[in-house]
């Protein structure tokens, strides 16, 4: 059980000592499982992860409604909350030999994971098994592939409740149908839940899905059967992208911010208040504004909030904090305008290393930090 601590920082040892007693994360939001391994009777800010095992470090953390699923640098999967109808308390998934995994992601009701071998692999959490779906991606094949030529491995996968995806060097599966195929390289796919973002390598987006709250970005509130090329970017090199539940964002080459989608719990970092003018849906790209000149690194969304990382190691965040997932205490349920998140938590007050990861579920979020 953890008990959260205030801590005082009066010296440097004290701070260095607790710090590196903890495995590298924190993370805060829904509790409803115990898949936090905290009282789920009370509510905390950013918390840290407690050393439950010799497992490694960790490379990976992903949510879903009632579990987290954390994959270790010793390529294994450790999984905590409402699996195969119990309650599990950090346990590692029974994986049969099978692994040691790369990539890991978590809807409600499956796990995705990829092997060291570029396999793909799905764990069903209502009955507690592994499957090997390696084939099942494998079975289009195209008509330019010779008989000889060996088939693409998986690099990744992603996925939501609705939607779950296998990405190879340059397709995309929707499981088990290809959905996108092209000539270069897909650099990074995230979805929504109910939409899909394409970055490639030459640095433009591609949306898919719904876009009924313009998540899409296209200007229009049409479904998109197919990738459809995010023309209002065109020109601006995207390097990092992230879907929430109805919102996206996009990072540039300049470190510039874009956002755009629903904006009904201020989680685009816009202003949605009637009074002030502000909006409760952007069907474009609106490229955020900050109160000072900030070079952003990182963003992550969740269903209705946002979590941005500023090169100089400054956490921001907006929207929706119900369930503590901004990771401070409010009085209110929602923040509409980016707030300086490592000022206001107290553990992050306090923390003096390098945070390289976030990580944002539905009603999560998670911060891996550095050595």
């Amino acid at each position: 059980m953890f008990c959260y601590i205030v801590m005082s920082c009066n010296t440097t040892t004290d701070l260095d000592s607790y710090l590196n007693s903890i495995m590298g994360m924190f993370w805060c939001g829904f509790n409803g499982f115990n898949q936090l391994n905290i009282e789920s009777n009370v509510n905390l800010d950013f918390h840290a992860h407690g050393d439950n095992g010799d497992y490694g470090e960790i490379l990976q953390v992903a949510f879903s409604w009632s579990t987290a699923s954390i994959l270790t640098s010793s390529g294994i999967i450790v999984a905590s909350g409402l699996i195969n109808k119990k309650i599990i308390n950090f346990e590692v998934l029974d994986d049969l030999g099978y692994g040691p995994f790369k990539s890991i992601s978590s809807s409600e009701s499956k796990i995705l994971a990829i092997d060291s071998i570029g396999k793909c692999w799905s764990y069903s959490k209502c009955n507690g098994k592994w499957k090997d779906i390696t084939s099942i991606l494998q079975s289009e094949k195209q008509v330019s592939v010779s008989k000889n030529q060996n088939q693409q491995s998986i690099n990744y996968v992603c996925c939501s409740d609705t939607i779950h995806l296998a990405v190879t060097h340059n397709e995309i599966y929707s499981i088990p149908t290809k959905i996108f195929d092209s000539k270069f390289k897909v650099t990074q796919v995230v979805c929504g839940f109910e939409h899909i973002v394409i970055l490639m390598e030459t640095g433009c987006l591609y949306t898919q899905g719904s876009s009924s709250r313009g998540q899409l970005g296209h200007g229009e509130l049409i479904e998109e059967d197919y990738p459809r090329l995010l023309k209002s970017l065109d020109g601006i090199r995207v390097i990092n992208t992230s879907a929430g539940g109805w919102h996206t964002a996009a990072i540039t080459e300049y470190n510039d911010l874009y956002m755009w989608g629903w904006n009904h719990s201020g989680q685009l970092g816009i202003s949605n208040s009637p009074e002030s003018g502000g909006i409760i849906m952007a069907p474009e790209p609106v490229l955020i504004n900050w109160p000072e000149e900030t070079d952003i690194e990182q963003v992550s969304l969740g269903a209705r909030h946002s979590m941005v990382l500023s090169k100089n190691n400054i956490l921001w965040g907006c929207g929706w904090n119900a369930h503590k997932q901004l990771g401070i205490e409010t009085y209110q349920l929602t923040c509409d305008r980016m707030i300086n998140l490592s000022n206001l938590s107290p553990l992050l007050k306090c923390n003096v290393r390098k945070i390289v990861k976030v990580v944002c579920g539905a009603w999560n979020s998670a911060l891996l930090l550095g050595k």
